[in-house]
Order: C-alpha cells, then sequence, then structure tokens
C-alpha cells in the first residue's frame, strides 16, 4: 500500500465492508509554485502591484498567471519584467495628469478612446506577444455580441490587455481578430477557474471587491406612506440622495458595474473556490481614483505579508 493512501472498513445496509481509499496530504520538502487569478477592479487593481511586491521579496515561484481587467494588465507587466515602470507610471498619476491621458470621443463607441494609453504601453511591451512570456498568461475578455468568455493565451500582450481592461461604456471596444471585446469582468472577476482549467495545482486568488458591506443583501421594501412616516427622510437616506445627485454618468455607470463584478465574483468562486483568497481592504478607494495609487499598492502589500504564512505552509502540502 502506497504510504499517503489509508483504507478503513465502511458498513452498507449492514452487511459485508468494503474497503475506501482516502488520500493523505504529503508534506514536499520544495514549495510548490502557485497560480495567480489577479481580478478586476479598476483603480483598485494598482493592489495587484503591491501583492506581486511581497510575493517577489518572499521568493515565492509563480508558475502562471491569469488576469482580468486590471488584473490582466499588472499581470501581463510584471511578466514581462515591467513592474517597476508600471509601479512609477501608478505613483505618478493624479487628478490632473488623468484627465490628461483621457482622449475624450463622443462619436465612438465609448468615452475614451484608449489611443494615449496605449501609447504608453508601446513605449515598453511594443512587440512582445504572450508566446514570450516565461510562464503561461491568460487574459480574461468578454465577447460583446455573444457574451462568450475569451481567454487570450496567445498573440500581442498589448491587444489582450487592452481587450481585457476595455469597460463598456468607458473604453472603445478592442477588435480583435474577428470578435468584439470588452471588460472580461462582465463573465469573470477573479479567473480561478482559468488557472483550475490549465491544472494547477495551487491557485492563489486576489479579490479586489469582497468588501463592499451590503452589496448582496436583499431587502425587503416599506413604502414610507404605508409606514405611516410620509414627511419623514432620515439621515441615512439624505445622504444617500445627496450622493446620487453628485455621481453622474460616469458614477453611476462605475457603482452599477462594481454590483455586477460583485455578484459574479461571490458565484463563481464559491462554486470553483481558490486554495487560498487575498482579499484587501480597498472598498473605500473609488473605481476611478487611480491618483490613490501609493495607498493602494500599500494595501495589497501589509495583506499579502499577513498571509504569507499560510501560503508558504499550502506549497509543501501536496495531494497525490
Amino acid at each position: 500500500m502506497l504510504p499517503w493512501v489509508t483504507r478503513r472498513k465502511t458498513p452498507l445496509n449492514n452487511a459485508a465492508s468494503i474497503p475506501v481509499e482516502i488520500a493523505s496530504p504529503a508534506i514536499s520538502k520544495t514549495p510548490q509554485p502557485i497560480a495567480l487569478a489577479l481580478g478586476g477592479g479598476s483603480a483598485r487593481g494598482w493592489a495587484h502591484i503591491g501583492v506581486l511586491r511581497a510575493l517577489t521579496e518572499a521568493n515565492i515561484k509563480i508558475s502562471m498567471i491569469a488576469g482580468t481587467s486590471i488584473g490582466a494588465l499588472v499581470g501581463g507587466c510584471y511578466l514581462a519584467g515591467k513592474l517597476d515602470e508600471l509601479e512609477e507610471f501608478a505613483r505618478s498619476l493624479t487628478r490632473r495628469r488623468m484627465f490628461s491621458l483621457m482622449d475624450i470621443t463622443f462619436r465612438g463607441s465609448g468615452l475614451f478612446g484608449g489611443m494615449k494609453l496605449d501609447r504608453k504601453l508601446h513605449q515598453h511591451l511594443d512587440g512582445l506577444n504572450i508566446d514570450d512570456l516565461p510562464c503561461p498568461y491568460v487574459a480574461v475578455a468578454t465577447e460583446l455580441r455573444t457574451g462568450h468568455e475569451i481567454w487570450l493565451s496567445t498573440g500581442s500582450l498589448i491587444m489582450a490587455m487592452r481587450a481585457s481592461y476595455a469597460l463598456p461604456g468607458v473604453f472603445e471596444p478592442i477588435r480583435y481578430d474577428h470578435r468584439l471585446l470588452v471588460d472580461g469582468a462582465l463573465v469573470n472577476p477573479v479567473p480561478v477557474s482559468v488557472c483550475r482549467a490549465y491544472e494547477q495545482p495551487l491557485v492563489l486568488a486576489v479579490n479586489l471587491n469582497y468588501d463592499q458591506f451590503g452589496r448582496a443583501a436583499v431587502v425587503k421594501y416599506t413604502s414610507p406612506a404605508r409606514a405611516g412616516h410620509e414627511d419623514e427622510i432620515s439621515p441615512v437616506h439624505a445622504g444617500v440622495i445627496a450622493h446620487e445627485s453628485r455621481l453622474g454618468i460616469t458614477g453611476v455607470m462605475m457603482d452599477a458595474f462594481n454590483i455586477i463584478q460583485d455578484r459574479i465574483s461571490r458565484a463563481r468562486m464559491a462554486g470553483d473556490p481558490p486554495d487560498i483568497a487575498l482579499m484587501p481592504s480597498i472598498g473605500h478607494i473609488g473605481l476611478t481614483e487611480f491618483h490613490r495609487a501609493a495607498e493602494t499598492i500599500d494595501i495589497g502589500y501589509q495583506e499579502t505579508r499577513k498571509q504569507l504564512e499560510n501560503i508558504e505552509r499550502l506549497q509543501h502540502v501536496v495531494f497525490l
């Protein structure tokens, strides 16, 4: 009998017992590499930089990266050896500079054309293909006309990243081959399933949307008239109304997209959970607050440092 397999007797209808083999974990002296599933979250995605910094400092080997939206951007730059340049760019952003990078258009299918950001990518990644990267990389996108989940694992790295973060209504869709692609967070915000499909034994997911308190609640509504408080507006509701009046079109779109990401993330990760999940507390960072990169990166770094002991322990557990 193999050393990691035990046998036990299991009664069946009080009849003869049959042997059942139960696999037990073995301890490996050599740590396993981990696959990363980097989730979407717009400006909150700068936290991925901090996560990768902490993992690198701990000498944790990465076997694969699957990324959605900004997770695809950060993961692709990391594997291309351009994380330093991306972090420098992120930390340099201010509100004024963000506006200067937005090429506003009213004639296309998105509020921003994205060409100014595209030129930034070409400065560092021009001509680089996914096949040139040191380990498997997949960017998740959504096919606009069919709703299909598209895994981009070959071809231009820049095009794959751009397709994955092409938020509908904000950036124009990307025409890739014969498909029209938009943000992958519409179908798979935290792509654990991609890593599983690549038969990765150890998957670490970074979920940037878990702390949206109350997003998954169901509220049975009672109208003020029926409750006998027709003329009363509570301070909480007054604050909500004031907030809504300042949202604007972009704010409404981003809040709606945030709800979509949260609901889909909960459902997909419940059905296909990672081996370990990092969930930085960054709900206070707005989806468009890219200028808060320093704070966001630090939160991702600190969250990873807190989980390093668990990550390293899992690297040594092998089920055969």
